[in-house]
């Protein structure tokens, strides 16, 4: 009996540690709230962080949105570098010189650079994920914007009620002549091919084996229509403005930006490619620790938003996008979102480098040769 007994109140013990774990892990997961990140920040005064970014408009918006008044309130110094780049990362990382703190990158790639040892894991005590669009609260990563790959042409072109309507009117060049620029990356044409193949934006993904050799002879088609193959974010908005080209893919924020000051331009978000940028912290990075937490606050609800004010591009916490200024309601991504593709994070994290390795082939060498021996045994269903 009394074997029972001690047997009751060491299950009764062990159940009260279990709820007790339980409990302390539910709050443990839940992240640092707004003024526990506030008051963490305020230990780290007179230090400095690098802060990498994509240079231009967007990062002149983050400065003010962001960075400025990170400074100003916490008194840590903010040293700016620009353009981010994966592959600056991998060589910092390789040869234990890493000298950038945070790093926002495409939310596409930072799961698969986390997975080969890359980048540190995102420490989910300090921040807050509660409210956060669950595909930009990652392991690798935090999301700090919603932003779309979208189609933009010039209306003293293409007037209204001859103007192009779809990311599948890039390929009608009889229709719609002239002059055309694309991303150097595959991601945004990938997504427009589909489109232009006739595919529903529900039904672009899981991209497979098949669909990818479909994109590639779509490609083929509008090949030699493509001036300019871009590669920095503010290009494509600024060759429309010059008149190098009629047509261009492009982000939608560096293109607002050029039509809020006048430019003849439009922007077309049906079957546009819905993104989003994420903050990363490289593997080793000298202030890690307070990095974890710049992260935490940019995600906080009343912080948020503010990069909006600057730039067309939203929100990654659900509490923030009624704070949005009016300035910019109704040009967001998220305006639009029931036009556009969601671009699978998961899917392009796994395949990024082979697809881009293909993609680059497919700029540089001849359109023929490459719909006859492009693609490689990829296993990819």
């Amino acid at each position: 009996m009394g074997k029972q007994k001690n047997w009751i109140k060491l299950s009764f013990c062990l159940g009260l540690l279990l709820v007790f774990v339980i409990s302390t892990a539910t709050v443990y997961a839940k992240g640092l709230s707004s003024e526990q990140v506030k008051q963490a920040l305020e230990k780290y005064r007179g230090q400095s962080l690098v802060v990498v970014s994509w240079g231009g408009s967007f990062q002149e918006a983050q400065r003010k949105a962001l960075f400025e008044p990170f400074v100003k309130e916490f008194g840590i110094k903010l040293i700016e570098d620009s353009p981010s780049d994966q592959a600056k990362i991998k060589a910092m990382v390789k040869t234990n010189n890493v000298t950038w703190d945070v790093v926002d990158l495409g939310s596409y790639y930072p799961d698969n650079l986390g997975r080969e040892g890359y980048l540190e894991p995102i420490d989910y005590s300090i921040v807050d994920k509660t409210d956060l669009l669950e595909k930009f609260a990652g392991e690798y990563h935090v999301g700090t914007i919603t932003y779309s790959d979208i189609l933009a042409y010039r209306t003293d072109v293409f007037p209204e009620g001859k103007a192009p309507t779809s990311t599948a009117d890039f390929w009608d060049v009889k229709k719609f002549p002239g002059r055309r620029s694309m991303y150097a990356l595959p991601l945004s044409n990938y997504t427009f091919a589909m489109i232009a193949l006739g595919y529903k934006p529900k039904d672009v993904y899981p991209l497979t084996d098949e669909k990818i050799d479909q994109i590639y002879k779509k490609m083929d088609e509008v090949k030699p229509h493509v001036t300019v193959w871009w590669k920095a974010g503010a290009q494509p908005a600024q060759l429309l403005v010059d008149k190098e080209v009629v047509m261009a893919s492009a982000w939608n924020g560096r293109v607002e930006k050029v039509i809020r000051e006048g430019a003849p331009i439009k922007i077309i978000w049906n079957g546009a490619a819905l993104q989003g940028d994420s903050w990363v912290i490289p593997k080793g990075a000298p202030n890690k620790e307070l990095a974890q937490l710049f992260i935490a606050w940019q995600a906080l609800p009343e912080v948020n938003w503010r990069t909006s004010k600057y730039i067309s591009y939203g929100p990654i916490n659900k509490k923030s996008f009624d704070k949005v200024d009016p300035l910019y309601k109704g040009a967001l991504p998220s305006d639009f979102v029931d036009q556009q593709v969601e671009t699978d994070f998961s899917w392009w994290s796994m395949y990024y480098s082979r697809e881009l390795e293909l993609s680059l082939i497919h700029i540089s060498e001849p359109t023929r040769q490459l719909t006859q021996s492009r693609m490689p045994a990829s296993g990819c269903k």
